[in-house]
């Protein structure tokens, strides 16, 4: 009960030196393999919280919190274990390991680090009683800080994750308004506005094309498009991707907005008198952006 497919699980201890580690056999590796995932890959401030929340309204759906980029760091481990007695992968996780290469699969999925991976993730976000899909959400914040890490967001956080679990779904998701994440509470204290907007554009741009590249398993969806009741165009390319039915319920949900202060902006321009150091009266156009949220919970 609870195990994929009905299997026991069987483990065995390797290694030495004091250092034990479980292993699946290879029937129930190859059945946890095969369990559906969905992984939402995001930039933070950009609502993923609130996309969060939706993926999780729709039944049998489990998709856990940010885990401060620990399968990365597990990717780099496989990608070293699988490496050491051969020269497929490149030698280090800068350069991206190419888990899409049959060669490198038929290794790595004959490797007890796989198996091994499969499970801890079992573990970790599919715990009993098992949902129906699982996943996680991850930003990357440290490595979106850092251009020359943003293939590992896709080597190790995407195609590592497709080979433990080859029928995983990616969502990527960002924001139209690339100025609104930058002056955001999160990132405005980086040593500059334009640079920490270039590095969101750079990735966005990044994300943007591996989606359109590969659209059997990976989706882009954008805060404005998720939450425009207007038009729901992105929102039902969504749930077809998912292969999920859109109810009225989570098309209320996805429409609520939730606590994200600055999702609807209202934009005018004031003329504002001023008076100079000589006692000449210039006029000002001045910009504000009115943010509802805010004023109905000021009220």
């Amino acid at each position: 009960r609870g195990r994929p497919e009905g299997r026991r699980l069987r483990w065995r201890v390797v290694g030495g030196a004091g250092m034990a580690h479980a292993a699946v056999d290879a029937a129930s590796c190859r059945a946890i393999a095969q369990m559906p995932c969905v992984f939402l890959i995001a930039l933070g401030r950009t609502g993923s919280s609130h996309l969060l929340r939706l993926l999780n309204g729709i039944d049998g759906y489990r998709l856990s919190g940010e885990t401060d980029n620990a399968w990365i760091y597990m990717g780099r481990y496989a990608g070293a274990r699988v490496n050491a007695r051969s020269e497929l992968l490149p030698a280090g996780p800068e350069h991206g390991a190419s888990w899409n290469s049959e060669a490198v699969r038929a290794r790595a999925n004959g490797s007890d680090v796989v198996c091994q991976a499969r499970q801890l993730m079992l573990m970790l976000h599919n715990p009993l009683p098992r949902a129906r899909v699982f996943g996680y959400k991850e930003i990357y914040s440290s490595l979106v800080r850092k251009p020359q890490s943003h293939a590992e967001i896709i080597s190790h956080g995407v195609e590592f994750t497709r080979l433990l679990f080859p029928r995983s779904k990616f969502i990527f998701h960002w924001r139209q308004n690339v100025s609104r994440i930058a002056n955001s509470d999160f990132w405005q204290k980086e040593d500059a506005l334009s640079a920490a907007q270039d590095r969101f554009g750079r990735l966005i741009s990044r994300f943007s094309r591996y989606a359109a590249a590969h659209p059997e398993y990976s989706f882009a969806t954008t805060l404005e498009g998720v939450t425009d009741k207007s038009n729901q165009s992105q929102l039902e390319a969504l749930f077809r991707f998912l292969d999920e039915p859109l109810t009225p319920r989570l098309r209320k949900m996805a429409y609520g907005r939730g606590g994200l202060q600055d999702w609807t902006e209202e934009r005018h321009k004031r003329r504002i008198k001023r008076t100079l150091s000589n006692g000449t009266v210039v006029v000002d156009a001045v910009e504000y952006a009115w943010r509802p949220g805010e004023v109905e919970a000021a009220a």
